[in-house]
């Protein structure tokens, strides 16, 4: 008898849920936040009232926020705690549309804050494939380790129209959505049904810029900079103008409030050899500026394949280690990373800037940050990782210390410092070795040429702190010879830890 009252109570249960989700027509989902700011937006079959509630418990609320009458639900709640988690609810009159554990959102921790965070990073995807639905089945399965995403471009295929919205990205993705902020960027398809209109109807930018726009923004979190730029809107005459100059303006500003990590995105891929070639307008637009600034990492999409280039700088490769790079502050030297198979997918053919790339696979770009540390992954649908590089901040203002553990590489740091390649012959010429270990260690490092043959010893077993530190090449060999064009290898040992990687030496 306790049993069927049981199940009865718990279909009574039920019944309400479903009649009370019946009236919700899509959402609810988070957008733009911040240190003490969150927005969360539902739409409902009917106009009514509705409310939201929050607190740091599921069933604690704190707080009332009620909506106008409308089917349209934007609740902005303000004066939160920075870094931390609240949970929320939405409903109408007596009912509940969606609680409890999976509607939360975080705000931002303090703006320079060293502390660790994961994002993704993907794009081309909302078209209604099997591989957009297996890549938002890995998601779903990475999600509890990720903060937030980053979406590049061509967010809905094929016009980016309203309905394509509710059938190709909302029920895909509600149940990512309804806790982490998806920052977006406008693709070529995003903008072909009324000039993106549902587009800018669904998402929500800060529009932190003089023409009060949200085609292009900008966002702290922790100790990272992030910059959204247009390609496909206001890409021509003045408006190009007006937003290159605000890219200059919010850059030197995030440099000046000393953001250690510099990442921008937009849709199409400066260089790339998969479903697009380089894109030259922003090779020509962007790209000097994020040369000029120091930019660390450019993600973008457009081409339907997953690279992701060397350590460039002005066209031009910086470093030829395959995985890992080394930056004092803000030197030039960008990696482009390409991420635009989260559901269309094509072929690759190679490209000579590329360090990794991948075809006929989709995915997503997982990115994660701890203080000085950044470390990038390419995850296919499956959860394996097809791709791995790591970029250390050096110098005085970001010391590097790589310690051993699940989110580091070993306990000592090796990468070839700018530049690479160098000219020999050139007054003053020579190359920087930075490395860092976590305990004290013997180090041996030499230069080699292509067959093996010692040209130069930069440190023969001498002991080294903990700490970092630099080694220098002059270009010369052992005799004081400059040495022949071509390319070399360096090979750095620190205790049972040895790193090797390639020098291009120029005339």
């Amino acid at each position: 008898m306790i049993r069927r009252v049981l199940l009865l109570a718990a279909g009574a249960v039920f019944i309400f849920v479903q009649i009370a989700q019946a009236q919700l027509d899509f959402g609810p989902y988070v957008q733009n936040t911040s240190q003490n700011k969150a927005v969360i937006i539902w739409y409902t079959k009917n106009s009514e009232s509705g409310f939201l509630r929050y607190g740091l418990q599921p069933g604690e609320w704190s707080n009332t926020v009620a909506t106008p009458s409308g089917t349209v639900h934007r609740v902005e709640v303000s004066n939160l705690n920075r870094n931390t988690k609240y949970y929320y609810e939405i409903g109408a009159g007596s009912q509940v549309y969606a609680t409890g554990a999976p509607y939360f959102f975080r705000t931002h921790p303090r703006v320079g804050a060293h502390v660790p965070f994961r994002f993704f990073a993907f794009g081309d995807f909302g078209d209604g494939s099997d591989e957009q639905w297996a890549t938002a089945a890995q998601l779903i399965q990475q999600d509890a380790k990720h903060h937030f995403a980053l979406l590049l471009g061509d967010i809905i295929y094929n016009s980016g129209g309203r309905e394509n919205y509710l059938k190709d990205y909302f029920p895909v993705y509600q149940d990512l959505i309804r806790h982490s902020v998806w920052w977006p960027t406008l693709g070529n398809h995003d903008i072909k049904s009324n000039q993106g209109a549902a587009y800018f109807e669904f998402f929500e930018t800060p529009a932190n810029n003089p023409a009060k726009v949200e085609n292009y923004y900008s966002f702290d979190y922790a100790n990272a900079h992030f910059i959204s730029l247009d390609r496909e809107l206001l890409f021509t005459g003045n408006d190009l103008q007006q937003q290159l100059d605000w890219v200059r303006q919010d850059l030197a500003a995030a440099k000046s409030r000393g953001q250690t990590w510099l990442i921008a995105m937009w849709h199409r891929a400066p260089y790339s050899a998969g479903s697009h070639n380089d894109d030259e307008e922003t090779r020509e637009a962007f790209v000097p500026i994020m040369d000029e600034f120091g930019v660390d990492l450019v993600l973008c999409g457009h081409s339907h394949v997953a690279e992701r280039s060397f350590l460039l700088n002005n066209h031009q490769i910086v470093s030829q280690s395959l995985n890992a790079y080394s930056k004092e502050s803000f030197t030039p030297g960008t990696i482009y990373v390409v991420s635009g198979a989260g559901g269309k997918i094509e072929n690759v053919d190679p490209h000579p800037l590329m360090a990794f790339q991948l075809g006929n696979v989709t995915g997503f770009a997982s990115i994660y940050l701890n203080g000085d540390t950044l470390i990038g992954r390419w995850i296919d649908d499956k959860g394996e990782i097809k791709d791995k590089f790591t970029i250390i901040k050096t110098g005085d203002d970001a010391p590097t210390k790589i310690e051993a553990g699940a989110e580091t590489m070993t306990p000592g740091r090796f990468a070839v410092h700018y530049p690479n390649p160098f000219h020999a012959s050139a007054p003053g010429a020579g190359m920087r070795l930075v490395f860092s270990i976590s305990s004290p260690a013997p180090v041996q490092a030499a230069i080699y040429d292509m067959l093996g043959r010692e040209v130069a010893r930069l440190s023969n077993n001498k002991f080294f702190p903990a700490g970092r530190h630099e080694l220098s090449w002059s270009g010369r060999d052992a005799d004081g010879n400059v040495a022949a064009k071509g390319i070399y290898f360096y090979r750095v040992q620190a205790g049972n830890h040895i790193h090797t990687a390639k020098v291009l030496v120029l005339p």
